[in-house]
């Protein structure tokens, strides 16, 4: 596809750089520059002095002189774009808009453009919306339903939202009412407002390539439809609000601290003894207290990640089992007796140098497989479960040098799909690959990551058919990783499309020991096989933490 950038000059921010780098190097090809001519006013000091806007010096000075996020840093792109052609346009200022001049808009529309990015000029509009054939792209790096105006990623952390969200958007004449192209959310930073607007900002670079992608394949349904952005539009706070708010990061950064430190994930395995569709229903809904299984009584070791099946009046579990001690996880199984819920004939299914999580397990053929995370050692590696032993019987590597966290495999439609989150953003950034043999070769989806989305992104747990609807579990880190389970609706599943919507969201009961997480569900025969945690203090979590922390400062101080 043929693409033209909107700029103010030869200087671009690190993400917008980046963001074009990905279209190029994607295949698609910069065939113009709209360069803004607008002379820039120029205001003599005594001017400068009298117009400043004082109410807000605080905000001003410290946007200016304190936030220096690397996605911001100025890039020359003289070198990369000097052989692309160059149009300087002069715009037509009515009101708070900027039209171009006809015959700009005629030179524009004789280079045949796809797309258009917008990286300068101000709020444009006229007859250069639709100068191209897809229009002009343009980020807004806040939630399009709750924040409109200035300053990005500030007013999360001063409303104490735990959600920032981010869209790329087909301007319309109508201002913030433009048609979405895509849309993401990520956890709000809340101690740190430069790292936020980082998170924010390098977050969003592969967008525009992901939308050529979603065009190419034929998917062009999302191009007409309509948003509903919220009214409220917020401007820069005055300095008593930026006080506060400098307050408040100072408080959730001295809070993030102390729960690094002082509270610890203790988790443990629970069994459900109900059917799915008694537990999951459309809407928010607390679990019923699941029977949490006495595994083990040692306070720095903790069972999680648990999948299993029944055979014989038996549960077969198999999760993970961390010990805070050395840092490091392995593989346990065990049977659980169905009537007394008592646990049998426990057993190491694996354990390697690196650690592992997540056994993933399936049944096909009659034989029951485990997929384990072991993104630390590289490779995606499929085992045999021995039901007789406990033990996980190495198969084969299904994908090497893959970094897949939480992978979860599944047989829908003629495919096998492998879906996971990467190891550079475990909550947010979904993938998807596939194959018609279980055991590969696997493809990369034409368009991952397929979602990003703090709140439903990372797999927890095995995809299920419920009245004929095909749902997946996936965990909700908005507040912190493993708060609670989504359910999401499938609506469509290829090798070129993804679309799934929220169907459910399980919490754990309030009253429950481990009442501050959940993050795997497992549905089974007639029961749920669940995790749950709570945070407690725990001594060698707290010493390996405060000695990692004491290490960063002294680096910081070289």
């Amino acid at each position: 596809m043929n693409f033209g950038i909107l700029c103010n000059s030869n200087i671009l921010q690190q993400w917008q750089f980046d963001s074009i780098r990905l279209l190029v190097e994607g295949g698609h090809r910069c065939t113009l520059l709209i360069v803004n001519d607008n002379p820039t006013e120029q205001l003599s000091f005594r001017q400068r002095i009298i117009q400043y806007p004082y109410s807000k010096l605080l905000c001003r000075v410290w946007f200016r002189y304190r936030m220096k996020p690397e996605a911001k840093k100025s890039i020359d792109f003289d070198d990369f774009y000097k052989d692309i052609p160059e149009i300087q346009c002069l715009t037509i200022k009515k009101g708070y808009a900027e039209y171009f001049h006809r015959v700009d808009v005629e030179i524009i529309k004789s280079h045949n453009l796809d797309f258009m990015l917008r990286f300068g000029f101000g709020i444009i509009k006229g007859d250069i919306l639709e100068a191209a054939k897809y229009g002009v792209w343009s980020y807004h790096h806040d939630d399009d339903r709750k924040y409109r105006g200035v300053p990005t990623g500030f007013w999360e952390i001063m409303f104490k939202d735990p959600v920032n969200a981010a869209i790329l958007q087909r301007l319309t004449s109508k201002i913030d009412s433009g048609v979405i192209l895509y849309k993401a959310y990520f956890a709000t930073i809340n101690h740190s407002w430069e790292a936020n607007l980082n998170n924010l900002l390098q977050s969003s670079i592969e967008w525009p390539l992901q939308v050529c992608r979603k065009i190419e394949s034929g998917n062009t349904e999302f191009l007409s439809v309509a948003n509903s952005p919220t009214s409220a539009i917020y401007k820069l706070p005055d300095n008593g609000r930026m006080l506060l708010f400098l307050l408040k990061v100072a408080a959730n950064k001295l809070r993030f601290h102390f729960r690094d430190l002082f509270l610890t994930e203790k988790w443990n395995v629970g069994i459900i003894p109900l059917p799915v569709h008694q537990i999951v229903q459309p809407g928010k809904h607390t679990i019923p207290e699941p029977v949490w299984l006495n595994i083990n009584s040692e306070k720095s070791v903790y069972h999680a990640d648990s999948f299993g099946f029944v055979r014989d009046g038996q549960y077969h579990i198999i999760c993970e089992e961390y010990d805070y001690e050395n840092a490091k996880g392995f593989l346990t199984s065990f049977q659980v007796n169905r009537q007394t819920n008592k646990v049998i004939e426990k057993t190491i299914a694996l354990e390697k140098d690196y650690h592992l999580a997540y056994p993933y397990l399936f049944e096909f053929e009659n034989i029951y497989y485990c997929i384990p995370e072991n993104s630390a050692d590289g490779n995606l590696d499929l085992y045999r479960y021995d039901i007789s032993s406990g033990k996980l019987i190495f198969e084969q590597t299904l994908i090497e040098n893959l970094q897949a966290v939480d992978p979860s495999l599944f047989y829908h439609d003629g495919n096998w799909w492998l879906f996971f989150t990467d190891k550079t953003s475990t909550n947010e950034r979904l993938h998807i690959w596939y194959s018609q043999n279980m055991k590969g070769p696997y493809k990369s989806h034409a368009n991952n990551p397929v979602k990003v989305d703090i709140r439903s992104s990372r797999p927890a747990g095995n995809p299920f058919l419920l009245d004929g609807k095909l749902l997946r579990p996936a965990q909700d880190c908005s507040i912190r990783s493993g708060r609670r389970i989504t359910i999401n609706q499938v609506i469509k599943l290829t090798q070129n499309e993804f679309v799934e919507v929220e169907y459910a969201i399980l919490e754990p009961s309030p009253d429950s020991k481990f009442r501050d997480g959940m993050h795997t569900f497992c549905v089974t025969d007639g029961a749920i096989i669940v995790d749950g945690k709570h945070e407690c203090f725990i001594w060698p979590a707290f010493k390996r933490k405060l000695a990692g922390k004491l290490n960063n400062f002294i680096k910081s101080k070289r």
